[in-house]
């Protein structure tokens, strides 16, 4: 092209535009499908090898072994959840009469200055509990259960250079194995 050429680019036709917007629909909900059952999947096989050999990294690597990414296991965590506030306003009022810590509407409620109080102390303890704060006994409300409050999960942590390495490997085909199902045939994957 010479630097007199005064010719404009070719303009996309709708048609080109439509059926790669289409294409990009599928594949994104296809990625997005996939993704969610791999992460289902290695959470499985991560809990297994953290359970079996203490596990909590694992390194992905691409078929001709460079590292791209490395996934580790985020613990879970537990803590008090409020399950019932009525019982437990209920509770309170019974057990600190002369505390200003409930207001009656309709239902009584605890005020959430002091739910969040009372859930930081349980959480201190560990345990769905709470000292009483004269007497020091401790106490279990009604309406409160200790239980998982943020599910055990994992994180991806790409190195340096690794996406553009992992997109070479697939655009090569080195990863056609790990993108089959994808790209399959069928309407509903």
């Amino acid at each position: 092209m010479s630097t007199n050429d005064t010719t404009a680019p070719a303009v996309e036709s709708l048609r080109d535009l439509a059926i790669e917007e289409a294409a990009l629909d599928l594949l994104a909900a296809r990625v997005a499908a996939a993704k969610k059952d791999v992460r289902a999947r290695t959470q499985l096989a991560l809990d297994a090898a953290a359970k079996k050999d203490g596990v909590e990294r694992i390194a992905a690597l691409l078929p001709n072994g460079e590292q791209v990414a490395t996934i580790s296991l985020r613990k879970g965590e537990t803590g008090p959840v409020v399950t019932d506030e009525e019982a437990l306003a209920r509770w309170i009022r019974q057990t600190f009469p002369d505390q200003e810590w409930t207001e009656t509407r309709i239902v009584r409620t605890v005020k959430p200055w002091k739910l969040a109080e009372l859930v930081a102390q349980m959480e201190a303890i560990g345990a769905a509990k709470i000292p009483h704060p004269t007497s020091g006994e401790v106490l279990e409300p009604p309406g409160v259960v200790w239980k998982p409050t943020r599910s055990r999960t994992h994180a991806l942590t790409w190195r340096k250079g690794g996406k553009d390495a992992t997109a070479e490997a697939w655009r090569t085909g080195a990863l056609a194995r790990q993108f089959a199902a994808i790209t399959a045939g069928g309407e509903e994957q």
